[in-house]
């Protein structure tokens, strides 16, 4: 029975979720055009760069421009406003009558996340793919490339919806989370690899970061699909990605069990 009620309130979330997704037409129209925009100077940038060499650290000019492309549409369904609205929930007190709900409070927060992100999919990140490949010249990944990205990306999503509950939950104990929003989003654009390969950094910075969860988010699964990396590589880098969503779902229900003991209910 409880099993029912909870399959039942999460088809209701995903059912009002996809509602609220489509309803906010403009912002998705935005959000393609800012990706765009960002594309056209981060590929004109890079054609000035490559305009004296043929290769940088293995990538010619169309592997770093299908490098960008992949790195940022995946970026896209990195954002997911889980953390907006998770924050928002806390700061007017609605977690509260939530914790009587049959379904979790994070639980409801990631699984409003989902339609939100097969939105994004079909009307950002697709269109946008579909307008590249009619306007610059792509390297074709081969089969075992697409096999390791599709699980990869999966996975790369996952750990977006997680770090975003994270910052969600600091709703807990700052007044505002535009802030730590806002550093997340520059932290990740440059530590997983969106804006550069991590095989351009310098050595140490790049051994760094290839152990941080930040890697597993865009570089990971953008090397899978170019083959860069390969076999039992390729094994290791998904079993890595596998390791960070298992430690993050724990450090989500470490934050919301420690936040729930330190908040207090402010009433009028």
């Amino acid at each position: 029975m409880r099993t029912g009620t909870r399959a039942r309130g999460y088809a209701a979330l995903l059912g009002a979720g996809w509602r609220t997704a489509l309803a906010y037409r403009g912002a998705l129209l935005l959000t393609a055009l800012t990706t765009a925009l960002s594309l056209v100077i981060q590929l004109a940038v890079w054609e000035a760069v490559y305009a004296d060499q043929r290769e940088i650290a293995d990538y010619d000019v169309t592997g770093m421009t299908t490098y960008l492309l992949a790195g940022n549409l995946l970026a896209v369904l990195l954002s997911n406003r889980v953390d907006d609205t998770l924050s928002g929930d806390i700061y007017r007190g609605d977690h509260v009558t939530a914790m009587l709900r049959p379904i979790g409070f994070l639980g409801t927060h990631a699984a409003i996340a989902l339609p939100y992100l097969a939105v994004r999919l079909l009307l950002v990140v697709a269109p946008l793919l579909l307008c590249a490949l009619g306007t610059v010249t792509l390297a074709a990944p081969g089969l075992a490339g697409l096999a390791w990205f599709l699980p990869a990306a999966l996975l790369a999503t996952a750990l977006g919806i997680l770090l975003n509950l994270l910052v969600g939950l600091a709703g807990f104990v700052t007044t505002s989370t535009w802030g730590v929003r806002y550093l997340k989003g520059t932290v990740v654009a440059f530590c997983s690899g969106q804006l550069v390969p991590l095989e351009l950094m310098p050595d140490a910075a790049r051994q760094t970061l290839e152990w941080l969860p930040f890697t597993a988010m865009v570089a990971t699964p953008v090397r899978l699909l170019l083959g860069r990396v390969e076999g039992a590589a390729a094994l290791g880098a998904v079993g890595l990605q596998l390791l960070w969503t298992a430690l993050g779902v724990l450090a989500c229900g470490l934050a919301w069990r420690t936040a729930l003991r330190r908040g207090e209910v402010s009433g009028g």
